[in-house]
């Protein structure tokens, strides 16, 4: 990689980083990981992969900050005002580096040239982990705001905002936030890379994000109500299943 495009992509990183910090969708601690987070990705995936993350996190930003009083006044809001911190940032993003750290070949950097996985495969399954996330964050924010959530595991009615709790705005939410990033992605790489995402791996994409975030209510209505584990480590559990999964599925499917 020629140092100039080297440069650039530094830059980009340090100005996304900044701006979510500027404009409070991150904390200073989120900022910086999601710094360390992009910058991986952009070596390993490519600028795509960046703007990706960036379609992400603004999305989630905008979920967390409607309605925010509301939240607020029901002690179910995320930081002060909605920001997000290093914690939640790194849960959000360990799985998408890992992928990106096996992968690497003519379109990326290849930061650590390992090449493990090839690019469409690459793709799908950091596409598959960013609409996880998505979908658990959008099923979270506007989820809390329904009159009426049931316990995932039991359909008992709970208070909105309660971990494992699910109703039917924010299933909808869980849905059209899969849906949305594998369709934006579908159509940025297919711009950009040609036929990168075959359509019927976008079809399984969407159906497992909106899987995992069910995945990720049962686990928050059993070990995080439990506190066995965080909120976080139900997040990378969530996540990284997922993934596996779909990776089994599309080798089945070749």
């Amino acid at each position: 990689m020629y140092v100039l495009e080297i440069a650039l992509l530094i830059v980009i990183c340090i100005v996304l980083s900044s701006m979510a910090y500027l404009f409070g969708l991150l904390n200073f601690g989120g900022s910086v990981a999601a710094l360390v987070i992009s910058l991986i990705l952009g070596f390993q995936g490519g600028i795509l992969w960046i703007f990706l993350l960036l379609i992400f996190l603004a999305s989630s930003f905008l979920a967390t900050r409607y309605k925010f009083n509301y939240k607020e006044e029901r002690g179910l809001q995320e930081g002060e005002r909605g920001e997000r911190g290093a914690l939640n940032v790194l849960a959000n993003g360990f799985v998408p580096v890992f992928v990106a750290l096996l992968h690497g070949t003519e379109n990326s950097f290849g930061l650590l040239g390992i090449g493990f996985l090839g690019r469409s495969v690459a793709v799908f399954l950091f596409v598959t982990a960013v609409a996880s996330a998505a979908s658990d964050t959008l099923a979270s924010e506007m989820g809390m705001l329904s009159d009426k959530a049931y316990l995932i595991t039991n359909l008992k009615r709970v208070t909105p905002g309660t971990n494992g709790g699910i109703s039917v705005y924010g299933q909808l939410w869980a849905f059209v936030s899969s849906a949305y990033t594998f369709l934006v992605a579908y159509v940025v790489f297919s711009i950009f890379e040609g036929s990168v995402l075959p359509i019927s791996w976008v079809a399984i994409g969407v159906v497992l994000g909106f899987v995992s975030c069910q995945f990720d209510s049962v686990l928050g209505a059993t070990l995080e109500r439990k506190k066995i584990i965080g909120k976080s480590a139900v997040n990378v559990i969530a996540i990284s299943t997922t993934v596996l999964i779909s990776w089994v599925v599309i080798w089945l499917i070749g």
